[in-house]
């Protein structure tokens, strides 16, 4: 699938990957289930490949046009 997104979209597409990254993070530190900790990890190195897909990506490019 190929996607392709302007600036701006990919900045905020970008923000919100890295923050939901942040969150998974977080929810592996806390459950103790080891099936349950085993599918956030695996949903992690998921989104973490995701997320080096976005080379080039201007962290603030969303706020454009708003400040």
């Amino acid at each position: 699938m190929d996607l392709h997104l302007g600036e701006q979209e990919a900045s905020l597409a970008f923000k919100i990957l890295k923050n939901r990254l942040g969150e998974l993070r977080t929810e592996v530190r806390h459950n103790k289930d080891s099936e349950g900790r085993a599918y956030l990890k695996h949903k992690e190195r998921i989104l973490s490949g995701i997320i080096e897909k976005f080379t080039d990506v201007k962290p603030d490019a969303h706020k454009k046009g708003f400040m």
